[in-house]
């Protein structure tokens, strides 16, 4: 009788050890998360970030951009286009628009075109990663044209992934 207790008690703290393992892994790797886009090679790539709860996505998609890939993601040839010293001053939204407001270290860039192409498509990319947002207007201190890299690529209207294809 006591073999059969000790059989049930095993089992039973077999069930409880796997239900609190699950629901470990369910709390801590469940948590939503959203796609930052940096470089890798000459193409586009996503590295994921965890949203905490009550974190505002369009602040944790700025910081993230402008921070840059982790030092384990730079180790697999993962980097940015967008320059060190540039900054993110503000973010707006209007219906599916952001506005990304930076510093004027963004026009300073002396990338050719397919650099230019790079920074300005990890931008629209991370952004239009959050749902609703369809269109990203990227500005500088507010004014509605900028002209990026040594070529002078001019930016004047919002930019979808597909007007970038």
């Amino acid at each position: 009788m006591k073999a059969k207790k000790n059989g049930k008690n095993i089992v039973l703290i077999a069930v409880l050890l796997l239900a609190l393992f699950i629901g470990y892994n369910y709390i801590f790797n469940s948590k939503p998360k959203i796609k930052i886009y940096f470089m890798k090679g000459e193409g586009i790539t996503s590295v994921e970030r965890r949203i905490l709860e009550n974190e505002d996505v369009l602040k944790l998609c700025a910081k993230e951009l402008i921070s840059g890939p982790t030092s384990n993601e730079q180790k697999d040839d993962i980097f940015s286009e967008i320059p060190n010293k540039a900054k993110i001053l503000d973010i707006k939204t209007n219906e599916d628009v952001v506005e990304v407001i930076f510093n004027e270290e963004l026009e300073n860039y002396g990338g050719g075109s397919a650099r230019v192409q790079g920074l300005i498509s990890q931008i629209v990319y991370t952004f239009t990663e959050i749902p609703g947002i369809k269109r990203v207007k990227i500005s500088v201190r507010g004014r509605d044209e900028v002209a990026l890299g040594g070529e002078g690529y001019v930016i004047d209207k919002p930019l979808s992934r597909e007007d970038l294809r």
